[in-house]
């Protein structure tokens, strides 16, 4: 693989689509310096507020301290293996949601934001 094909492959959503086709690849984001700052800063400050109003699932792994995907794994396969001592059938779907922020419904999630995180006017903007 030439240098420039693994430059495009990296930017395509999913390995093996076809590189013709422009819906395919992720946007290349571009920002300042500054605009990353203001984004961690934003982030910090957002995950403080759904931290301390409690809207932050226990069992959520993201944006935690001291939690990864491995936490997630972790609990997975410790209640797969608390079941199967119980006797119990357990049976696990996976889901490949890689692509689903390129199906968020803009309208849906503001009024959830609106309704059930109580986020308001500039937050919203």
């Amino acid at each position: 693989m030439t240098q420039r094909n693994a430059i495009v492959a990296s930017h395509l959503k999913k390995t093996g689509s076809d590189p013709a086709d422009v819906r395919n690849y992720r946007p290349i984001s571009n920002l300042a310096f500054m605009s990353k700052v203001v984004e961690r800063l934003v982030c910090r400050q957002l995950v403080a507020y759904l931290k301390q109003n409690g809207l932050l699932p226990d069992l959520q792994s993201a944006y935690k301290r001291c939690r990864s995907t491995e936490t997630g794994v972790f609990k997975i396969v410790a209640d797969l293996l608390t079941a199967e001592d119980r006797g119990e059938v357990t049976l696990l779907s996976l889901l490949d949601l890689s692509a689903v922020f390129d199906t968020v419904d803009h309208n849906i999630l503001i009024d959830k934001l609106y309704h059930a995180f109580c986020f308001r006017d500039n937050v919203l903007s």
